[in-house]
């Protein structure tokens, strides 16, 4: 009865620390798909901060929200969307000792049809919130680009 006790308080103490879950306006895929729209869509502005960054022995989990803003071109009847972000995360070397992680942020625009749409520039902008986790004791670099922009977030690991 103690083993149990013990067990499920050492589990909500672990759970009390993981950040919440991400919220997100736009939804969000892994997977690469048909993107013939993306040719229209230009990215104007890339921001990302860190929302909940408690890393210590029993986390490794940190919150980021990052906010797209850009123009989508259509033609007339053609209504344009950000129909989901896709996210690409990778550790890639970043110097001779140690690796980063790599987060490449693509919104996917298409569109509807929506006979009274007088086609040309609509403009988007949307923030979405991503869990990302640390890869080792101490700082972890995190290099996330989207579009033409890059950014880089250092989150300490501390035991």
């Amino acid at each position: 009865m103690k083993i149990v006790i013990v067990a499920l308080v050492s589990l909500s103490l672990v759970s009390c620390f993981h950040p919440k879950k991400a919220k997100h306006e736009v939804p969000v895929t892994y997977n690469v798909d048909w993107w013939a729209k993306n040719a229209n869509l230009t990215i104007q502005q890339f921001d990302i901060k860190v929302e909940d960054a408690n890393l210590n022995l029993l986390n490794n989990q940190a919150k980021l929200s990052y906010t797209i803003s850009g123009n989508m071109k259509s033609n007339a009847g053609w209504k344009p969307y950000i129909e989901n972000v896709h996210i690409s995360e990778r550790v890639i070397p970043c110097d001779t000792l140690q690796n980063c992680v790599e987060i490449i942020i693509t919104p996917v625009m298409n569109t509807v049809k929506k006979k009274k749409y007088p086609g040309g520039e609509k403009t988007f902008s949307f923030t979405n919130e991503h869990i990302v986790r640390a890869i080792r004791w101490g700082q972890n670099r995190f290099i996330i680009r989207c579009g033409n922009d890059v950014k880089t977030i250092e989150l300490y690991q501390k035991k």
